[in-house]
């Protein structure tokens, strides 16, 4: 890069020249910049395959001549690789908020109870939908609590 222009999400990856840099090979997005340094993340192995590090270098803006641009690994997934990781993500979401539920089982039924009595309540219960809505509304606030809150 030898005009030393970057913007915040480039991707770059060090020069064969570079490499003998402290920076590793790899694929790094910029994350930051100012008038001396370029923040980079890792977000790439030296083959060009996403990581997940979150390790964060930065780099005197005179030494961005040993860096070149870089692909974006997230744009060579495919679509199922991109839909099997947001299932994956979801999966481990789940189960993070079922102990976040499990740990304070009183307010974890207590939500659910309000939850599914609003929204089922109506034609059973003699209230009206006003309160059937704000039930809704703090079993959902209940739960997002102690999906937040995380396990006790």
């Amino acid at each position: 890069m030898a005009d030393g222009s970057v913007a915040v999400g480039d991707h770059v990856r060090p020069t064969e020249a570079g490499r003998d840099s402290r920076v590793p090979a790899g694929v790094y997005r910029v994350v930051g910049t100012d008038e001396d340094a370029v923040t980079l993340l890792v977000v790439g192995d030296a083959a060009g395959r996403r990581v997940h590090t979150g390790e964060i270098v930065t780099v005197a803006c005179e030494e961005l001549d040993t860096f070149e641009p870089a692909e974006n690994p997230d744009a060579s997934r495919s679509l199922a690789t991109r839909i099997l990781s947001q299932l994956a993500g979801l999966r481990w979401s789940l189960w993070l908020f079922w102990r976040s539920i499990r740990s304070r089982p009183i307010s974890g039924t207590t939500a659910i109870t309000l939850l599914l009595v609003g929204t089922f309540g109506e034609g059973i219960l003699p209230v009206s939908e006003t309160v059937l809505t704000v039930l809704v509304l703090l079993g959902t606030l209940l739960l997002v609590y102690l999906g937040r809150a995380g396990p006790a």
